[in-house]
């Protein structure tokens, strides 16, 4: 396989994973990075080149691929720059803020011919593969219905480190898109294609912020699947996130980084199928398969099996904007109104 010459756009703290990731892959030197802060240059290995704008980055460098870790209102004209230039893009969560600029994005990859992955690494996890396979071997019965709750702390410490993660115009959301995006991915993916979406966003204790707290929805799939949301940010600690499917023979839930089986004759008898790799630090719950996503990108780029999620698979954007759109309205969703869009 090539050495593919790679750029970071943002050397904020999720970049930290992505350098760690590449760190440990072959065939990957990380070339270039840019940030707005010179003082990140005293983060850099020797040999790495620094910018300040990234539009330089990418006419000086000859890059093969960029990761772009970005505030989220930063994506679409970072990845805008990429596309005209032909270069792949690793692009972190949330692709975008909201459908329109999500829209945008999908011309973007039909028109340019790069690559445009979006890192959903909490797709990899074992106890998530592991569950996709048993609901669909069909030998627990039909699929009844799922839930997500992501329960978290985010104090105004937080907001007040970085300003525009309060802001909608800047953030396009709070705990949906931030901290419970992953789990809200994780729902439609299991309950497949939707049909309506019921929520109610607020702010039940960071009255002093523009993004949500908290949000709730009822999610009612094509094929009869029920789905329910819980999220919020205003916990003391950050809770494990849970993901439950229910099957007419029994049910599936993720929690504290294990898959558990429960017969519907006995839920009280819970299994332990599979657990997750943890990763060390204050960050674990970033979920560990950042190293496998990212090396699943470049292997794509070298003409592999294609892994990645595409630009063109990303739902959960219009998810989110759904069930914000249904507590600002007062009334049902429906997903053909997402698609219009």
């Amino acid at each position: 396989m090539k050495t593919f010459k790679t750029g970071i756009i943002g050397l904020g703290t999720v970049s930290r994973t992505h350098r760690n990731a590449l760190a440990q892959l072959d065939h990957v030197e990380l070339t270039a990075v840019s940030d707005v802060k010179p003082e990140k240059k005293d983060e850099l290995a020797e040999g790495v080149h620094f910018y300040q704008d990234y539009e330089e980055m990418l006419d000086q460098e000859q890059l093969d691929a960029v990761h772009i870790c970005l505030p989220h209102y930063l994506h679409l004209p970072a990845v805008t720059a990429c596309a005209k230039r032909g270069i792949n893009v690793l692009l972190e969560k949330p692709s975008t803020m909201n459908t329109a600029e999500l829209r945008q994005m999908q011309v973007l990859d039909r028109e340019y011919g790069f690559k445009l992955a979006v890192c959903f690494q909490n797709r990899l996890n074992p106890t998530f593969v592991k569950l996709q396979e048993l609901i669909g071997s069909g030998e627990y019965g039909k699929l009844l219905g799922v839930k997500g709750v992501a329960i978290w702390s985010r104090n105004m410490g937080y907001y007040n480190a970085a300003p525009w993660r309060a802001s909608m115009a800047q953030a396009g959301g709070g705990c949906m898109i931030n901290q419970a995006i992953h789990t809200l991915d994780q729902l439609q993916l299991l309950g497949g294609p939707i049909r309506s979406v019921n929520g109610q966003v607020c702010n039940l204790a960071l009255k002093e912020i523009e993004v949500e707290d908290t949000a709730v929805a009822h999610i009612d799939f094509e094929n009869g699947v029920t789905g329910t949301f819980f999220g919020t940010v205003t916990y003391v600690k950050n809770s494990s996130i849970e993901v439950q499917a229910v099957c007419e023979k029994g049910s599936f839930t993720i929690k504290d980084y294990g898959l558990y089986y429960a017969p519907a004759e006995n839920e009280n008898e819970k299994t332990l199928l599979v657990r997750d790799r943890r990763l060390p630090g204050s960050k674990t719950y970033y979920g560990a398969s950042h190293v496998e996503l990212i090396r699943g990108f470049y292997e794509t780029l070298a003409g592999h099996e294609d892994t990645c999620v595409s630009i063109q698979e990303d739902k959960v954007i219009s998810l989110i904007e759904a069930i914000r759109r249904s507590s600002l309205e007062g009334r049902t969703i429906l997903w053909k109104e997402m698609e219009e869009q």
